[in-house]
């Protein structure tokens, strides 16, 4: 299960090409590996998802990649775990402008996963229609409007439906909580890829009913463990109670897109 869990958060150039949709570009070397996707000014689109440099060398490669995200104008994350090398990535990067997004750990559970709180009164239901969609994304940003929502459902609705899911779950007659997720059928895991709750419905079993449903839903598809970057402050203490490992620190980096 480490071992999978290690190509699942940091893949190999082959393993990352069979994840993406075809619109999104690789670029591999063997210093490092990028992602660039469809949504130019949307971060979670693009990323970097490791390097590997020496301390001399660091700075100059820095200056390339970032570079290379400046010229499309495209906006990005970059994924920075205890594997990263140079230990000093992340004060670099920091030195840099670039925002500390996401303090994570690396977590990886055998399946199936057992006390997880689920409340009954909470129905789910996985994202097949483009309605489904967009009510998924109105809980993730609530704050948006049609108008700024609308290049992410479309980006979304080309994924769903293959290995990439999402479900909506629904209390008080409305929807207040979203969860994503994608199935590495290569390494029999399901990757769990981002949770949000309503400020409201928060502490009423939300998320770990979310997570239950993801559960069965990929031992159904034949998954073995799942996986997450989980957040330090929030989803992390939930799981690491009910039996998932903590595989080290994973810190996202965000920068915006650049005009110039």
């Amino acid at each position: 299960m480490h071992e999978a869990a290690d190509a699942m958060f940091e893949p190999t150039a082959d393993e990352l090409r069979r994840r993406t949709e075809p619109r999104t570009e690789i670029v591999a070397r063997d210093d490092r590996l990028l992602s660039l996707g469809a949504l130019l000014e949307h971060p979670w689109s693009s990323q970097v998802h490791w390097v590997r440099w020496t301390e001399d060398e660091a700075e100059a490669r820095i200056d390339e990649v970032l570079g290379f995200f400046r010229r499309r104008r495209q906006a990005f994350v970059w994924l920075v775990t205890a594997k990263s090398t140079p230990a000093s990535l992340g004060e670099r990067l920091t030195a840099r402008g670039l925002i500390r997004e996401l303090e994570g750990r690396m977590l990886a559970s055998a399946l199936p996963i057992v006390g997880l709180r689920v409340n009954p009164e909470i129905r789910v239901e996985e994202v097949t229609s483009r309605p489904q969609m967009l009510a998924a994304l109105r809980v993730d940003h609530p704050t948006w409007d049609d108008e700024r929502l609308s290049p992410l459902l479309e980006d979304r609705m080309r994924r769903v439906g293959s290995d990439w899911h999402a479900a909506v779950a629904h209390l008080d007659g409305r929807p207040v909580g979203t969860a994503r997720w994608f199935i590495h059928r290569d390494l029999r895991g399901v990757e769990f890829l981002g949770a949000e709750t309503l400020v409201d419905y928060r502490r009423h079993g939300v998320y770990s009913t979310l997570v239950q449903y993801r559960v069965d839903r990929a031992a159904r598809e034949g998954c073995t463990f799942a996986g997450i970057i989980a957040d330090a402050s929030t989803s992390a203490p939930i799981l690491l109670k009910r039996a998932f490992e903590d595989l080290g620190r994973a810190t996202f980096f965000l920068r915006p897109a650049q005009s110039t």
